[in-house]
């Protein structure tokens, strides 16, 4: 039955994940994700993914210091100490409790990329460990979700990368003018 409440709960977070694949703006992004990760970390928490609520819990606080531009190197070494201190205390699941550690600590370290497409890559690579994780855990609607937002954060990323490319044209035509 638990199974099932967590589920039916991650449902909702699933919904505003994959909304947030069709985002093209970071900030906006990374508002969705915020109230995503906090609502996902909720049904983690009840199949025992500790770890893994705990690491949400810590995105949803990096996210909010990121949209906010504060997120530094001094916040980001607090926020990857404090994520790698509460996994190795936490964690009861051996190697796949590492895994959200692993995915949040690479995110800490390129969030703040400026490129648009470079940081739609790392919200689109970020999303397939956690295909695993949620999977083990019996988050299963997570684990088809997180596909569907691979698969729809890539496609955005193809249209991103396309229109980057007519721009580059566009801008060298207009160049030799």
């Amino acid at each position: 039955m638990i199974v099932i409440i967590a589920n039916a709960i991650d449902f909702i977070a699933a919904l505003l994940q994959v909304g947030s694949g069709s985002i093209k703006k970071k900030s906006n992004i990374l508002l969705v994700q915020i109230i995503q990760l906090f609502i996902q970390g909720v049904s983690m928490l009840l199949l025992g993914g500790v770890t893994g609520a705990i690491n949400n819990v810590f995105s949803c606080v990096r996210n909010y210091l990121c949209y906010k531009q504060k997120l530094n190197r001094v916040w980001k070494g607090i926020l990857i100490a404090a994520s790698v201190a509460m996994t190795v205390f936490f964690n009861t699941q051996g190697w796949l409790g590492i895994i959200p550690v692993t995915v949040c600590t690479v995110y800490i370290l390129l969030m703040d990329v400026k490129d648009p497409i470079k940081f739609k890559l790392l919200v689109t690579l970020s999303f397939v460990p956690w295909i695993i994780y949620h999977f083990a855990l019996q988050l299963y609607v997570a684990a088809i979700f997180d596909a569907i937002s691979v698969i729809t954060s890539a496609v955005t990323l193809f249209v991103m990368m396309r229109g980057k490319k007519a721009e580059d044209v566009e801008s060298v035509s207009s160049a030799d003018n």
